[in-house]
């Protein structure tokens, strides 16, 4: 018993159970919360609920996994729902201007990683602070985008594309994506490089990690997911509109750091954290809506509080774990 406790100081994370137990939590407190006495029925728990779940779920997660290289590093990119936003306007332009459905999709994934690309670059050579950089680009694209949907008004997909937002398609490309940026994360060089780079820049530098291609790519990457991400909105929504992409950024970051990935990014960036803060806050905004508190201040007040409260725990278990390693090897 000594012995398996010992292990257990020595190699289990804490830090790695606060994101199941988080979730599980505030699944549980919304399935007692959303019992109708009525009809005797839990509407959290309903079929065409936990569709909606998941669907309201995917353009998260799929931002998210490129945005959680970013982050592994320490880094951070606000700009992935106004990319997402620009990317999806401009590509739905492009295909109803020339009438040629297919372009639909490189445009959208060229525009995306032209923004990463640009993101990435800045930040590596000229070495901006990211915060200060896509938090200008949030604004400056934001801009650009009310400007273009004013000019061309609400962009409706045509009939020959809407096959994109049936369950088959949609699920399948979706499941994909998440097992390719899963493996890729947790098990290729830019996963390992991104989480060095969070962990100790100077010490990734000094062991022959490239520092600013891996910033590059990760931005590059983020991008590039935002890119696909519109594709999922335009699926979602049937075409543009004003609201696309505002406040996903939010919703990303809260979905990452909700799963227990702390802002330093580095060892504590682990994939399946992604997955539960996604579901996670995707369950609390739609527990308050099913609750009748939908208002958009209680939502994004819940989700603070929520927040800030993972985050303290998560760094208290992340300290008294270092604490007793550090007593364990003395």
């Amino acid at each position: 018993m000594k012995t398996i406790k010992k292990f257990w100081k020595a190699h289990g994370n804490p830090q790695d159970v606060v994101p199941f137990a988080a979730f599980f939590v505030i699944f549980l407190f919304f399935i007692i919360g959303s019992y109708d006495d009525r009809t005797s029925t839990i509407r959290m728990l309903t079929a065409f609920n936990l569709n909606l779940i998941i669907d309201m779920s995917m353009i998260t997660i799929i931002v998210g996994c490129g945005a959680l290289f970013v982050i592994a590093q320490g880094s951070i990119d606000l700009s992935v729902g106004v990319n997402l936003a620009l990317s999806g306007v401009i590509a739905l332009w492009a295909t109803l201007a020339t009438g040629i459905p297919i372009l639909l999709l490189p445009i959208s994934l060229i525009v995306g990683l032209a923004v990463g690309l640009f993101n990435g670059l800045i930040v590596s050579r000229f070495k901006v602070p990211s915060f200060m950089l896509t938090i200008a680009m949030l604004i400056g694209i934001r801009g650009l985008v009310n400007y273009i949907q004013t000019s061309l008004h609400a962009q409706r997909l045509p009939e020959t594309l809407t096959f994109i937002n049936t369950p088959y398609i949609k699920i399948t490309v979706f499941v994909a994506i998440v097992i390719i940026m899963a493996y890729v994360f947790e098990f290729t060089n830019m996963g390992r490089y991104s989480r060095a780079i969070g962990e100790n820049e100077t010490a990734a530098k000094f062991v022959g990690v490239p520092v600013n291609k891996m910033k590059l790519y990760a931005f590059a990457l983020s991008g590039l997911m935002s890119g696909v991400g519109a594709l999922f909105s335009l699926a979602t929504i049937g075409g543009t509109s004003q609201q696309m992409g505002v406040f996903l950024e939010m919703r990303v970051l809260m979905a990452i750091f909700l799963g227990g990935v702390l802002v330093t990014g580095g060892s504590s960036a682990k994939f399946y954290k992604l997955i539960l803060g996604s579901f996670s806050i995707t369950i609390i905004i739609n527990g308050l809506a099913i609750m009748g508190m939908s208002d958009s201040h209680i939502s994004q007040s819940v989700q603070g509080v929520l927040l800030l409260l993972i985050l303290i725990i998560a760094i208290i278990v992340s300290k008294r774990r270092d604490r007793v390693k550090k007593e364990i090897e003395d």
